[in-house]
């Protein structure tokens, strides 16, 4: 029997090799199917907000501090909380039948998912998600560069497969000698004729017919008898299946009963696991038919997902990561920090100068409203500082949730905007440090000076210093893309994703700490400057003493 197209057939099945020796496939997700997952997603968010500012708007002040730490999360975190803790499908992936993992086949973990989902904010530039849909169209994974990055795939979830029924037509001799790919290749016709439409089934069984000598009107019966026919002669396969039908049962069975993140706190469940990968790996190389490798192929999936989970508590790793990892990691990249804060601080201080010895300039960086709300929030007899310096304590919630939003969404954007060869990230530690150096030297020429620092000098330790990580992170992962070395580019991406990622969790927490402290204690008017000075003064010490002391011990955690 000789083929029918001497090019290769096109396969987008992607391989996965595990450490057991085996091959897993998987099927990646196209644009099309992507982006009516993500319309879904996007369309369930606005609904969920909606319906929460309903809800948070009969709460006055209450309410708008809620709703402003809500619109944060569902804006940067519904994606990452419904890949983590539900098997990597968001309600569109699973209405579609998609699924994220990472590209050696496990679930998809914190930090994998809060990278591909943060560096969505560059996919969607300019805009309409054109940078991600060119991405997904030139890669064979149709990864978009928050995928490439974070070493994620988003694939088919195969429904299960179910023992092969019996042929119902009469088993039929071959007419010529057939090779084992061809044997297989009709097998196969059989097993998925049911899923195929009419027309394509005729189509397809055309073309295998005319080799055989079948004819064209009854090429698909005949050819399903002939499949019989392989199969009943094939006793070797029938006596394999007969020998481990009760083991694979069984095992399908734990999966569904347990839940795949429970099954393997079974004892037994890793020797369960690689018995299926042998007898995976010896269908294989028998050349059994594709319906019970597939079957094998999917059981096998859904156990090395399993096995090769990461399983530590995240209260833990959190604390941990506290405690001594984020510190002794921005001592690693203490390069990276120090270039994003001399830009930083360097800009901040060149600005507010030139600022006092020409006061005009303000006006060129600033526009004049912004300056007069400036003045507004730093006056003097004021009775709060900061937004909206004329607020009442009650309204200090809603402050709080004003700017866990805007801070950290900052943060996030300065990180993603690394993937713009670091112009992004640059940008972003450009323009703070300009205008709040612009801002410090005008208030300082009309003499708010005190007023200002006071109010800057207690969250600052914590803010600025998260502005000056989040811009390292994103500078990072610009200079795998400038300058990859003997890596590639994709790869050299993935590994500073991977450390960058964690510094900009790290800068997220320190956000989260400097806006309770801008809400309830920097806006106070009714300490003296000197105490909110000293209290400032001694955060600044704490976090320096952090970063340079906090996890040398040889067993801390990381």
């Amino acid at each position: 029997m000789t083929a029918a197209c001497s090019q290769p057939v096109l396969d987008n099945r992607y391989r996965v090799e595990t450490p057991e020796g085996i091959d897993l496939l998987l099927r990646p997700a196209g644009l099309v199917p992507r982006a009516l997952a993500f319309t879904v997603d996007l369309a369930l968010r606005g609904l969920i907000l909606l319906a929460l500012f309903f809800g948070f708007g009969l709460l006055g002040k209450l309410g708008i501090g809620l709703g402003a730490l809500c619109l944060f999360l569902v804006q940067w975190w519904y994606m990452v909380l419904f890949e983590v803790f539900n098997q990597g499908r968001t309600p569109g992936k699973l209405w579609l039948g998609l699924e994220v993992i990472h590209d050696d086949g496990t679930p998809v973990g914190w930090a994998a998912s809060l990278t591909r989902n943060l560096l969505r904010f560059v996919d969607m530039l300019p805009l309409g998600y054109f940078l991600g849909a060119l991405s997904c169209l030139a890669h064979p994974q149709f990864r978009r560069l928050g995928d490439i990055a974070a070493g994620t795939l988003v694939v088919y979830r195969d429904r299960p497969a179910k023992p092969r029924a019996a042929f119902q037509a009469a088993p039929l001799q071959t007419p010529v000698a057939l090779e084992q790919d061809e044997r297989r290749a009709i097998i196969a016709f059989a097993e998925r004729g049911g899923q195929l439409s009419g027309e394509r089934r005729r189509e397809l069984a055309a073309l295998l017919a005319e080799p055989l000598g079948c004819s064209a009107g009854q090429a698909s019966e005949q050819l399903e008898g002939i499949a019989s026919g392989l199969l009943l002669g094939s006793t070797r396969q029938a006596a394999f299946e007969a020998a481990h039908e009760a083991q694979w049962q069984a095992f399908a069975k734990r999966l569904a009963q347990t839940g795949e993140r429970r099954s393997a706190a079974l004892q037994d469940f890793p020797s369960a696991y690689r018995r299926l990968c042998q007898q995976l790996a010896l269908a294989t190389s028998r050349g059994y038919s594709e319906g019970l490798l597939t079957r094998l192929r999917q059981l096998a999936l859904a156990g090395h997902r399993q096995l090769y989970r990461h399983r530590s508590p995240l209260p833990g790793r959190l604390l941990g990561f506290v405690l001594a990892g984020f510190p002794a990691l921005v001592r690693r990249q203490r390069r990276s920090v120090l270039l994003a804060s001399g830009i930083f601080y360097g800009l901040l201080l060149i600005s507010g100068w030139l600022v006092h010895l020409f006061p005009d300039l303000v006006f060129t960086v600033l526009p004049a409203e912004q300056v007069a709300d400036m003045e507004a929030m730093y006056d003097p007899d004021a009775t709060r500082l900061g937004r909206f310096g004329e607020r009442g304590s009650a309204d200090d919630w809603a402050m709080f949730g004003f700017y866990v939003m805007n801070n950290i969404g900052i943060a996030f954007q300065t990180f993603a905007g690394g993937l713009l060869l670091g112009l992004g990230s640059l940008f972003y530690l450009v323009y703070n440090g300009l205008v709040i150096g612009t801002v410090a030297g005008h208030l300082g020429n009309i003499g708010y000076q005190l007023p200002f620092w006071s109010f800057v000098i207690g969250h600052g330790a914590f803010e600025l210093t998260a502005i000056t990580l989040a811009g390292a992170a994103g500078l990072g992962l610009g200079q795998a893309l400038i300058a990859p070395g003997r890596r590639s580019r994709s790869e050299a991406l993935r590994q500073a994703a991977a450390i960058s990622v964690r510094l900009v969790a790290g800068a997220m927490l320190m956000l989260l700490l400097a806006a309770f402290i801008e809400a309830y204690w920097s806006s106070m008017t009714y300490p003296a400057p000197a105490l909110k000075f000293a209290v400032g003064a001694a955060l600044w010490l704490l976090v320096l003493l952090y970063f340079c002391l906090a996890g040398r011990s040889r067993h801390a955690p990381d």
